[in-house]
């Protein structure tokens, strides 16, 4: 590209060398130095097209985040979506979600000091990646997207949590329902997460639903915030092929705020009481999301 200027520029240098020579008629010189002005601008334009392509795709059709999470059972969590324009209102989305939560892992029993026994673990950790499609309406205020993601780890498959890592130990339909405008944001997931190797000991269902209202809703105005409504989440064990118990896991209530920090990050908290009361009575969960 910077040749092609280069060259441009050298017919154009010549061109007005020849007609100042030629000739001193000022009308053509201005003539010659419109058509240096034209010549710069179709390559500032090829320039410009070419650096918004990234392997030969084009980055405004790009959109996603990067999240991180951390709650009362699951723990530390990183996420990472995004999404292709594909078609008008119609993206490729993509996923991956990694779960740092060691139980969910291989773990095994080492001596400790005088005899004690201490559980190790953090390997094998539970590792999901996933894709589907995303569907925009209403000018982009409501998504739909249905995906599949793959499951990797040592939670689905082994009759023992963590006696085997297995890549692939299962497959996890999911699908997710947002929407958001000036006044109102919500979402709704629902994700089934289903053994695929070993003796396929346990399948889970997740899935949670928040709504909220936006400050422009009471007319306010400079406030840094997001959202604020209610959040519910609920994670049931909904098949135990070893033993036949089945039930729910956590089944989480409360408020939640969402705020407004710069540079596209949201900061989010949502707290409250697990009616379950079995992993705790209370629960937290905090994230912060970077938006590209």
């Amino acid at each position: 590209m910077r040749k092609l200027k280069i060259y441009f520029a050298f017919l154009t240098i010549t061109s007005i060398s020849t007609t100042a020579f030629a000739q001193t008629d000022s009308e053509e010189l201005r003539r010659t130095r419109a058509q240096l002005e034209a010549l710069e601008a179709k390559v500032a334009a090829l320039e410009e097209q070419n650096e918004s392509k990234s392997g030969g795709f084009e980055m405004e059709k790009f959109h996603g985040g990067v999240t991180l999470k951390q709650d009362t059972f699951f723990g530390f969590q990183t996420i990472l979506d995004a999404g292709y324009e594909i078609a008008p209102n119609i993206d490729f989305s993509f996923y991956t979600w990694l779960w740092t939560n060691p139980n969910f892992g291989q773990s095994s029993v080492v001596a400790g000091p005088d005899g004690t026994q201490v559980t190790a673990g953090g390997t094998g950790l539970w590792t999901e990646v996933g894709a589907g499609l995303n569907f925009r309406f209403l000018n982009d205020a409501l998504s739909i997207a249905p995906q599949i993601g793959m499951l990797n780890g040592a939670l689905l498959s082994s009759n023992v949590v963590g006696e085997n890592i297995r890549a692939g130990e299962g497959v996890v339909p999911n699908i997710t329902a947002t929407y958001d405008d000036d006044f109102f944001s919500g979402q709704i997931y629902f994700a089934y997460y289903m053994a695929t190797r070993g003796d396929r000991p346990r399948d889970f269902i997740h899935n949670w639903v928040n709504a909220g209202v936006k400050p422009a809703l009471f007319q306010l105005d400079n406030v840094p915030v997001n959202s604020m409504g209610v959040h519910w989440e609920h994670l049931r064990q909904h098949k135990n092929r070893l033993t036949g118990d089945t039930g729910t896991v956590y089944n989480w209530i409360g408020p939640y705020i969402e705020f407004a920090l710069p540079m596209h990050i949201a900061l989010r908290f949502a707290g409250g009481f697990d009616l379950k009361d079995q992993v705790s009575g209370d629960f937290y969960q905090a994230s912060i999301k970077l938006d590209f």
